[in-house]
């Protein structure tokens, strides 16, 4: 599953968005929740942009193979970046 360092890149960028974007979720769920108030509509515009942004980053990332490209060298230890 992962084999490449682009594979590991790929992985920990997608876990850590979703854990900012669960913390920014749930504390402003609780802060509005505390106050009597509704949830602000920039955090909600600030998941949907993300999650469009995320989708976007994996699905060319799957398109491509998963294969890095551009390095011809068959003795270069790059991984073909």
């Amino acid at each position: 599953m992962i084999k490449t360092f682009k594979d590991k890149v790929i992985l920990i960028m997608v876990l850590g968005l979703f854990l900012l974007l669960s913390i920014i979720t749930i504390g402003d769920f609780y802060i509005s929740t505390a106050e009597g108030r509704p949830v602000d509509e920039s955090v909600i515009n600030l998941l949907k942009m993300a999650l469009t942004g995320i989708i976007g980053v994996v699905a060319g990332y799957m398109a491509s193979g998963g294969k890095a490209s551009g390095c011809d060298n068959p003795n270069c230890k790059c991984g073909g970046a």
